[in-house]
Formats: C-alpha cells, structure tokens, sequence
C-alpha cells in the first residue's frame, strides 16, 4: 500500500491536511507531519520512522514545503536508503487532491512526477 507523509515548517502540514479532509475526506495512506519551533531535526526523524516502522513493507512519498530546509533533509536523508520512497517539494493542495484521488496504477516514481507537473 502507497502511504504518503507530507511535511514542511510551522503548521505547515496540518493546514494542507485540513484542507484536504475538508475537500475528500479523511485518508489513512496520508500522514501530516508538522515540524515546529519545539522540534529538531532529531525529534523529526523519530516521527517519521514512527511512520515508516508502521509501513514497512510498502511504497512511502515525502511531499515537503521547500528545498534545503530541514524536513527536506531529513527526508531526503531516509529516502537515499530505500528503493521503495520518493521525495518531491513544492506542492499544491489542488495537485495534491487531483494525483491522490486518482488510480494508484502508476509506479511511485511516475506517481511523484505526477504530483510535481500538477502543482
């Protein structure tokens, strides 16, 4: 099963997740993952792996807010080490709802790629 964790800076996720259960309902492949002022990079990866711990065996995309900042790095740090994650950044909750409501026929990869063009 596909699972998804979105992330970025302040409340960040939690917005787009509000939006996106306001929109299409609640989704239990769909992970928000705020990362604040109390967190660290540390406290960060703890929550993540929380997440992957629990879908191990599955395909997990990363979808944060910007480049270089650090759930980013985080991410693209645990996403070096398996073949069975992507990470993109830069999203929108209209190319969001278009690519999660959508057919999960596509690979991850052209999943990922999906989400980027329509954002």
């Amino acid at each position: 099963m596909r699972k998804i964790i979105i992330t970025g800076h302040g409340r960040y996720a939690s917005g787009i997740g509000s939006a996106i259960e306001t929109i299409a309902g609640k989704n239990d492949n769909i992970y928000y993952v705020d990362f604040t002022e109390d967190d660290t990079d540390i406290t960060l990866k703890e929550k993540f792996n929380s997440i992957i711990k629990e879908n191990h065996d599955g395909e997990i995309l990363f979808v944060c807010d910007i480049l270089g900042g650090t759930p980013f790095k985080v991410a693209a740090e645990i996403v070096n080490d398996s073949p069975n994650m992507e990470l993109v950044i830069g999203c929108n909750v209209g190319g969001l709802l278009e690519n999660i409501l959508k057919n999960e026929d596509n690979s991850l990869e052209e999943f990922a790629e999906s989400i980027v063009s329509s954002s």
